[in-house]
């Protein structure tokens, strides 16, 4: 009898034990991400951005996307590669995040004694239980066409008012409304001066018109405006105007992201192409102020 118990009693401490550690937690590692900053050339205006999530692939994997900034627990450890890329607000919606076609794969600095490191091709050394500590920096693309770049620095005018416009468009210096560098575009509209609307001084050829297109804007307003694409018929010389988005009131500066490229896809390749701006003053407020910084329109080649 005891020993056909003996067998059963190691069958069920086996079972026992393999259940055990199947359910025993594991401990990760943990990747934490302090920051992604943009860095530019001289000829791509301002390092503004507003990179508000990593998304994070390790060894080819997905892990996730993360805001940052973030601690990113990971079940390895050891060498591996990563790569991350900058998430954004497109059109400024929770909802529409997406990895911003423009930005190349962050660079990956280690932290190290208060001190940062280029890490080698992006690897990084995992520890578990510890975490290892990053911050990440982004370029633009090499194919990133700058159609056009307003900082309000420079005395040549990229927007312009349009005809129907009852207002004007200048530039401020004082510095408790610039948003960065000397200057900062402003308009006002009043009872009288209702209307405002700011179009490109010049049309440009787009060929490849269904890759991806987007605006950035720094902006600061007490009042809504409209922002879209312009379209210049190459037949008529008719411009027709496809709004991309209505922004809302913004008390401090703030980036946003457009996605244009529908709008310009209701044009032909032989068309011009520009953006316009502008609002109607509501009959509920006296006054209404706009200010725009570093406003660009990129292009993928």
């Amino acid at each position: 009898m005891l020993k056909k118990v003996l067998p059963l009693l190691l069958v069920v401490f086996l079972v026992a034990s393999c259940s055990k550690d199947k359910f025993k937690a594991q401990t990760p590692s943990y990747l934490h991400l302090e920051s992604i900053d943009l860095e530019t050339e001289s000829f791509e205006g301002s390092s503004s951005h507003k990179i508000t999530a990593a998304w994070v692939t390790m060894d080819g994997n997905f892990l996730g996307a993360f805001e940052v900034p973030c601690i990113v627990p990971i079940l390895a450890e050891g060498e591996h590669e990563f790569r991350i890329s900058s998430g954004i607000k497109a059109n400024g919606i929770s909802a529409t995040r997406i990895t911003y076609p423009f930005y190349n794969v962050c660079d990956l600095f280690l932290k190290s004694n208060n001190t940062y490191q280029l890490s080698d091709a992006n690897y990084i050394t995992l520890i578990k239980d510890s975490s290892v500590v990053v911050k990440a920096t982004t370029k633009y693309t090499v194919n990133t066409d700058f159609l056009f770049i307003e900082d309000f620095e420079d005395a040549g005018a990229v927007l312009e008012m349009s005809e129907q416009s009852d207002t004007i468009l200048s530039t401020t210096n004082i510095d408790s409304l610039v948003f960065e560098g000397y200057g900062s575009g402003e308009v006002h509209l009043d009872s009288v001066n209702d209307f405002f609307e700011l179009i490109s001084s010049e049309f440009k050829p787009i060929s490849s018109i269904y890759n991806a297109t987007m605006l950035e804007l720094n902006y600061r307003c007490d009042h809504s405006f409209k922002l879209g694409v312009a379209v210049k018929s190459a037949d008529t010389g008719v411009i027709d105007r496809f709004e991309s988005i209505q922004i809302s009131p913004s008390p401090d500066w703030n980036k946003i992201y457009v996605h244009m490229t529908n709008q310009v896809n209701l044009g032909n390749s032989d068309d011009e192409f520009g953006v316009f701006l502008g609002s109607v003053k509501s009959s509920s407020v006296e006054k209404a102020s706009f200010y725009f910084d570093n406003i660009k329109w990129v292009h993928e080649q």
